[in-house]
């Protein structure tokens, strides 16, 4: 397939997959489509706009911003570590497969432009999803867990938003693990843009994808596609904190209409941002989580089926029996205050001697790796 003209073809679609899809069935190929006329597209049932915009490319007044996101997209292609995939059933080079993740995605983007390590795309991913206005609790909580995660070798997915999803890749970054970011706007443009320095450290150690071609601007239609994505893409979702009309509950329920496992954080039922996550938990559409550890074992079963193998043996399970983690500086300082009565949160806080971010986010991690445990009153010390 012609990169050059599957692209074309694709803006002068406004980005429509569903249009893209039908103008391939009754064309063929992007070539042939846009060799065809406007009135031969016409003929293919395409929109009467679509072929408004056929009759003046490439070099109509009509279709002149189209023409500059075009070329502004080859020539981002130019840079090494960046392409783009296209779907296979529209497409019969190997070299540009499609992640088999998407088999079951309907309406699924036609063209996935990447930038990183293309390989990430391949590795089993969980996504930590959760609301932008988080609690310091919450992005907490999921740094901690996406470092977990990321330790036992599974590739965090999530949007580059602000709050848990930014929190979620620096978790995962900080172990030196893989991450993954679906972007709701081009490659090119990073959004939020105070998350262009952590855009670049995902480059370097994971995959920045989107289905829209550079220079396309982040525009509130687009984050419920690259929701769908994300749930898509993963082997489960994880929300941390999320409203009850959150776009967290759309990648929620999108990954439970592709059969993926869908996990919910609880919270204070006084916190408007654990409403969401409640909710899920109550209708029965996602599991109760409350550590790394519950995300693993639930899913095991379907990391065997990942990798083929039909025995207890996978490349996670390591994780079952591996020696609790090292609690680390500040996680010694903390246990050591506790000894072994239940401790308050307002007591550590005081009594630590740090910021109260970094007193937070070590009784996290503090708890993955099953050193404390949450009781009334505060934590308790489950090991020596």
């Amino acid at each position: 397939m012609d990169v050059a003209d599957a692209i074309a073809l694709y803006l002068l679609l406004e980005q429509q997959p569903g249009a893209y899809r039908h103008a391939l069935e009754q064309l063929k190929s992007p070539t042939v489509a846009l060799a065809a006329s406007a009135h031969q597209w016409r003929a293919a049932g395409m929109s009467a706009a679509a072929c408004e915009r056929r009759a003046a490319w490439p070099k109509g007044r009509s279709v002149e911003a189209v023409r500059e996101q075009w070329l502004k997209s080859l020539r981002w292609l130019e840079s090494e570590r960046r392409g783009v995939w296209f779907d296979s059933s529209a497409n019969d080079d190997p070299s540009q497969a499609w992640p088999r993740a998407f088999a079951e995605l309907p309406k699924r983007p036609p063209l996935l432009f990447w930038e990183g390590d293309d390989s990430v795309l391949g590795l089993p991913q969980i996504a930590i999803v959760g609301s932008r206005a988080a609690t310091r609790a919450g992005l907490a909580q999921a740094q901690s867990l996406a470092a977990e995660l990321a330790r036992a070798g599974l590739t965090v997915t999530s949007g580059l938003a602000s709050g848990i999803d930014g929190a979620a890749h620096t978790g995962a970054l900080s172990v030196d693990g893989r991450t993954l970011a679906v972007l709701g706007c081009g490659l090119d443009r990073v959004y939020p843009p105070r998350h262009q320095d952590l855009a670049h450290r995902i480059v370097q150690n994971g995959l920045l994808v989107s289905e829209f071609a550079p220079g396309s601007t982040p525009e509130p239609w687009c984050f419920p596609r690259r929701n769908r994505i994300i749930a898509a893409l993963s082997l489960g979702v994880l929300v941390v904190e999320a409203g009850p009309k959150s776009g967290s509950i759309i990648t929620a329920q999108a990954a439970e209409q592709l059969s993926r496992l869908v996990w919910a954080m609880p919270g204070s039922v006084a916190s408007l941002q654990s409403r969401g996550c409640h909710a899920l938990i109550r209708a029965g559409q996602a599991r109760l989580a409350e550590t790394a550890q519950d995300v693993i074992d639930d899913a095991l079963p379907t990391l065997r089926d990942w990798y083929g193998q039909s025995s207890t043996a996978s490349p996670a399970s390591d994780v079952l029996e591996a020696p609790r983690a090292d609690p680390g500086d500040n996680g010694r300082h903390l246990l050591e205050i506790m000894g072994w009565q239940v401790a308050p949160v307002d007591n550590l806080l005081t009594q630590a001697g740090l910021a109260a971010d970094q007193v937070l986010m070590t009784l996290s991690e503090l708890e993955i790796t099953g050193w404390i445990g949450s009781v009334p009153g505060g934590y308790q010390r489950l090991a020596s």
